[in-house]
Order: C-alpha cells, then sequence, then structure tokens
C-alpha cells in the first residue's frame, strides 16, 4: 500500500511538469527527447497534457490493485499493472538513449523510480477485499445479498453473487 502511494506521488509530480510543458514553461531540453530546448511546439504541449490524463489513468490503476480504490475488476488491475510496468522499463530505455543530456540525467531516474514501484505493486498480492452485508444460504449454498426481500424466510435478489471459501 506504502508503494503505490509513493508511486502516485511520484506520478503527481510528473504530471505538474507535463502540466508546466503544456503551459509553455520552458522545459523542453527534459522532455519529449529534448529536442525543442525552451518552449515545447504546440504538437508536444498538446501531447504534454494528454499524458496527464494518462498518469490520471496509470494512478487509479495502481491504487485499485494495492487495493485502495475498488475501480476495476481484480483481473484487469493485475494484468493493467504489468502493462504499466512494461510501459515504464519501455522509457527507462528511451530516456537513457535520448540525445539530451539534461534528460537522460534527470528524467532516466524518475522513470526507473517508477518503473521499480510499478513492480513492486505487480508482485505484491492481490489486496483483501472486505463487504458488510446479509449472507443467506438459499439451499444451494451461501450468497452475498445485494438485496433483501421483505418475505419469510428472508431471500436475496436474483443478482446476489455466491460467497466462495
Amino acid at each position: 500500500m506504502t508503494t503505490a502511494v509513493v508511486f502516485v506521488a511520484v506520478l503527481a509530480m510528473l504530471a505538474l511538469f507535463q502540466l508546466a510543458l503544456a503551459l509553455g514553461a520552458p522545459w523542453g531540453r527534459f522532455a519529449w527527447g529534448g529536442r525543442h530546448p525552451g518552449t515545447l511546439p504546440t504538437g508536444f504541449r498538446i501531447a504534454s497534457a494528454f499524458s496527464i490524463l494518462v498518469y490520471g489513468f496509470i494512478a487509479v490503476l495502481a491504487l485499485d490493485r494495492a487495493g485502495m480504490l475498488d475501480v476495476f475488476p481484480e483481473g484487469f488491475s493485475r494484468i493493467g499493472i504489468w502493462v504499466v510496468f512494461a510501459y515504464l522499463a519501455l522509457g527507462v530505455v528511451m530516456n537513457a538513449i535520448s540525445r539530451s543530456k539534461p534528460e537522460r540525467y534527470l528524467m532516466t531516474p524518475v522513470a526507473l523510480v517508477l518503473a521499480v514501484l510499478a513492480l513492486l505493486i505487480a508482485l505484491s498480492p492481490a489486496a483483501e477485499r472486505s463487504f458488510a452485508g446479509m449472507v443467506l444460504d438459499n439451499g444451494n449454498g451461501p450468497v452475498f445479498c445485494t438485496t433483501v426481500m421483505e418475505s419469510y424466510p428472508p431471500q436475496c435478489g436474483a443478482d446476489s453473487p455466491a460467497v466462495l471459501g
């Protein structure tokens, strides 16, 4: 869980950096291959703004995998964080071979930290989920009641999932 919080904090700092680039900060030498040392051209500024959305999605995915949010199905977040790790590992390589020395020296370590944190999140066991509610046995095994019908004896609604374990 702490790993996911640190991961999201680093992503947030990177998102702020991209926001500054999108708004015209003269830090182009640190991003997008360093080909534009001052303010980025419009296309790259739009790409920087779009990357903020990507970072937001990655942050939600990491927090979901860590059990701090419940947004995606467990299988999606389990596979998704591995895709994120591969993406960030590729980012390490791309930053390391950048022609821009400032990008190489600053962004490669940031990408490496993010990749290692994503790997730790991916390797962590699935978060335990807890629920509060009524569990009834309908004769076929216990079910978690999403709705309880007012009958005697009480019955669960038709969309109630089985309780495993």
